[in-house]
């Protein structure tokens, strides 16, 4: 009787989805983006938008997505209104030479040609949006002002019937970034724009709701901006690039903040749009629909754990000189996803394969596309996982491919040299570094807790150190955690009141993403430049001040540390060498900054051998791993390797590099995989 009763139940139950999913389907689609011209991504978070934050709430934001490498408004706003890249809308700069809107539309013009009915509008505060672009809207609206396109939108949605696809643009985080020569939380009047952009958006939100058919309407909501900022913009650099671009409303799944590694890009707006009106998506756009993504599986045993690692997300790039953006992959000196057709020394499409590759893009320098993966939802901790790593790889005369494999734990590595020894701390172990004879003195390594004594009031104990410097006055400073402690090098003890909180003693370093915490390493030229590193962020400290710099973090890149581009993210170690030399780390590669000139030497990164550096050989034994150390140079082909994942590994780093020998050609890689098996 009680399952009659229970079948009776879910068939009722089913009835009544079926009936709200009718309902929900029978709303009217409409849409609403709200652009931002300027709005920096990594300002979000860090400057109060409770409405901004709302839509984020009920939908997700993404802030990985690069605009062009020109950083530049015509190129920015070309992208999100016709859904292709620089290399076929032709807009470089804001003189919107070159464009082909005629091959490329705007989206409103393909949504009239197919779609008459349908009402659309836009309200442009930059009059070149209004002037240069083709619109076949139904209303085009060259504000003037910010002010003036929120009036007209408020307009037209307080309308009865109201457009069904209201594109905005809103100009004052730019004019406000340049007036002040800075796009960056430090800059009040910067970030009072944002503010301001935040409470048109509430008024607008506010508007829409109140509309006599809202309950009827299943709107969109997109926020999206043309390109960052630092020093202005329009340079290629992750400060000038990083975009921000959101997805909202009833149909749209909650994800949240930076949920997807593949995250929304510029391109990606104009399908969105039309998908969401149940409009067919015209052959050759470059984005795909965004408003619905799935959320990504949690990392598992047996899978590909790479994100795009056929170069199949987008579509290859046609113009070699353009450095776009290839999702999922953080970009170090360029690389780019091309057609196997593309180029005449590329290889023959693989029958059955797909139709893009990776190749490098600078030739006058190594370029890399690396990718980290968490790993911390797998089990490993009873060391019985194995791994297998393996891609397509090749190259053309004189250039070769390389794929490194990098294990990441919670084992800091941590180094500074005084008084001629370099000291070097890994897990547990200390190593004394003599710097004249240039190797580790003997009997060494040892336990920290025997050699530091006092470390072992951090919590956890002895071991784990994330950063450490001296700072030219016997005092030595170690990092682990959220704590930090002093210590007298002299009477090899701690001082009084140590450990403390890293955050509010270290003023400034709360920006880091994450907050003033984790540090990955620190690195000291002077009291008044102490650079702390996490993650793809650095910021610059002075110890006289006792604080950090203004406009700080800023993202590591070849613009900010000459010749260590290909390298744009977690570094470790910093060991200085009175002979103006430091030295970086990563799991199994070192590279050496020269201080004086302040860019990295030539030939770096190198191995980590017993030839260069004699008893630090070890430091990441069994974390880092070569794909193809002898390969890779000739004709595609497959490779593959495979070994132990450390027991203690949180994070996996796949780097692809491409290292060049002459102007023509290139390395190439493609189909690449990393599994994980017990």
């Amino acid at each position: 009787m009680s399952r009659r009763r229970s079948h009776r139940s879910g068939i009722a139950l089913s009835v009544v989805l079926a009936l709200a999913c009718t309902a929900a389907s029978a709303k009217t689609p409409k849409v609403l983006f709200i652009g931002t011209d300027g709005f920096r991504g990594d300002v979000y978070g860090s400057v109060a938008t409770p409405n901004l934050d709302a839509l984020v709430a009920d939908g997700y934001l993404g802030r990985e997505g690069l605009t062009a490498d020109t950083a530049i408004s015509g190129t920015g706003w070309s992208s999100l209104f016709t859904g292709v890249e620089r290399d076929k809308h032709g807009v470089y700069d804001n003189t919107f030479n070159g464009k082909n809107y005629a091959a490329w539309p705007d989206v409103l013009s393909r949504i009239e040609a197919v779609a008459p009915a349908k009402r659309t509008a836009a309200a442009l505060s930059w009059a070149p949006l209004a002037t240069q672009i083709p619109w076949k809207a139904d209303s085009v609206y060259n504000a003037g002002s910010d002010a003036n396109v929120l009036s007209k939108a408020l307009e037209w949605l307080g309308e009865a019937t109201g457009p069904d696809v209201l594109l905005l643009d809103f100009n004052q985080p730019d004019e406000a970034g340049h007036a002040g020569s800075y796009f960056n939380r430090d800059a009040a009047g910067y970030t009072a724009a944002i503010r301001g952009i935040d409470d048109r958006i509430g008024k607008l939100m506010a508007k829409l709701r109140a509309r006599p058919g809202y309950a009827d309407e299943d709107w969109l909501i997109i926020v999206g901006t043309d390109h960052g900022g630092s020093v202005h913009h329009g340079r290629n650099t992750p400060e000038d690039r990083k975009t921000l671009i959101a997805f909202s409303g009833e149909s749209v799944p909650d994800l949240g903040l930076e949920p997807l590694r593949l995250a929304p890009r510029q391109v990606d707006v104009a399908p969105s749009i039309l998908a969401h009106l149940g409009l067919a998506i015209p052959a050759g756009l470059d984005g795909r629909p965004m408003h619905k993504p799935q959320r990504e599986a949690a990392p598992a045993f047996g899978a590909n754990l790479l994100a795009n690692a056929d170069a199949e997300y987008s579509r290859g790039r046609i113009d070699r000189g353009y450095d776009s953006d290839v999702p999922g992959w953080r970009k170090g000196n360029g690389g780019q996803a091309v057609s196997y057709a593309q180029y005449t020394w590329l290889p023959a499409r693989p029958s059955g394969g797909g139709e893009n590759l990776f190749i490098g893009r600078d030739t006058s320098r190594s370029n890399s596309l690396s990718q980290r993966v968490d790993l911390r939802g797998l089990n490993l901790r009873d060391g019985a996982a194995t791994f297998k790593l393996s891609a397509d790889l090749g190259a053309s005369s004189g250039h070769r491919a390389r794929v490194f494999l990098r294990f990441y734990d919670l084992r800091g590595m941590a180094s500074f040299s005084a008084a001629g020894v370099g000291h070097v701390f890994r897990g547990g172990d200390y190593y004394r570094y003599d710097i004249a004879a240039d190797r580790v003195a003997s009997g060494y390594p040892q336990s920290i807790a025997l050699n530091w004594p006092g470390l072992e009031k951090f919590a956890g104990g002895a071991r784990d150190i994330d950063a450490a410097f001296e700072a030219g006055n016997g005092k030595a400073y170690f990092f682990k955690d959220a704590q930090y402690l002093r210590y007298d090098l002299a009477a090899r003890s701690v001082d009084p009141g140590y450990p403390a909180a890293i955050s509010g003693n270290w003023p400034g370093l709360e920006k880091f993403a994450g907050g003033a915490r984790d540090i990955e390493a620190a690195f000291y030229f002077s009291r008044s430049k102490l650079y702390f590193f996490k993650g793809d962020q650095y910021i610059r400290y002075n110890l006289d001040n006792d604080r950090a710099d203004h406009y700080y973090p800023g993202n590591l890149s070849d613009s900010t540390w000459p010749g260590s581009g290909y390298w744009p993210a977690h570094w470790s170690g910093a060991l200085n060498f009175a002979n103006s030399k430091s030295y970086l780390f990563k799991p199994g590669e070192y590279l050496r900054y020269d201080r004086t000139l302040d860019r990295a030497d030539a030939g770096y990164p190198a191995s980590i051998t017993a030839g260069n550096w004699p008893g630090l050989q070890n430091l990441y034994a069994g974390t880092a791993f070569e794909l193809a150390p002898a390969g890779a140079s000739g004709a595609m082909q497959r490779y593959e390797i495979g070994g132990a994942v450390p027991a203690d590994a949180q994070w996996a780093e796949v780097e692809i590099r491409f290292e060049h020998g002459n102007a023509q050609g290139d390395g190439f890689a493609d189909n690449l995989s990393l599994s994980l098996q017990r």
